[in-house]
């Protein structure tokens, strides 16, 4: 039982090291992945694909938080934006000059005051913000707090990195030599 408690245990985190931020072919992030926030986004997609695509997904807490007034109204300020792009070429060779590395509030503020799109940016500005759980920073600051003490406080980011990355290999190590004692890692004084 122990073995497979360890195999279990040595795969999950094998397979959770793995996971790495999706990058595109300059290492900079990724822009597809994430759903669309930014009017060059917004106006290639027709409305009933925002709709389906985007909003759809998340219309439930949208109208759990903002009712079903405001909800319709994103949907509405979706087609007003695709209006206000047809009708303006000018407008359309502006916004799709932006990039994804172009500020938000940056193209958000040169669409025209109207028609007011306030609540379909504020959606967009929503899904844009990731915030963190509570109890992942609070875990990631309990071991800080353990590592950078009074006598440490000068760690570099890199080397509080480190101290953790090797906590981390202590703990492979220890997972290792549950499953198959002599066929661990060499000990750290080989590496």
């Amino acid at each position: 039982m122990r073995r497979e408690i360890g195999l279990y245990s040595l795969r999950l985190v094998s397979g959770l090291s793995i996971v790495r931020a999706e990058r595109d072919y300059r290492n900079n992030a990724a822009a597809h992945l994430a759903p669309p926030v930014f009017p060059q986004q917004l106006i290639n997609m027709w409305t009933s694909k925002f709709i389906e695509e985007v909003l759809n997904p998340r219309r439930e807490m949208m109208i759990a938080a903002w009712g079903q007034r405001r909800v319709d109204l994103i949907e509405e300020e979706h087609r007003a934006l695709l209006e206000m792009i047809r009708s303006s070429t000018t407008l359309k060779a502006v916004i799709e000059g932006h990039t994804f590395k172009t500020m938000f509030n940056v193209t958000w503020n040169d669409l025209p005051a109207q028609p007011a799109l306030h609540h379909l940016r504020a959606f967009c500005e929503g899904l844009a913000s990731a915030f963190a759980n509570t109890t992942s920073v609070e875990s990631d600051f309990s071991i800080l707090k353990c590592e950078k003490d009074a006598y440490r406080m000068c760690l570099m980011a890199l080397s509080v990195e480190g101290i953790f990355q090797t906590k981390q290999l202590v703990t492979i190590r220890e997972m290792l030599e549950l499953i198959t004692p002599s066929a661990a890692l060499p000990p750290p004084n080989q590496q």
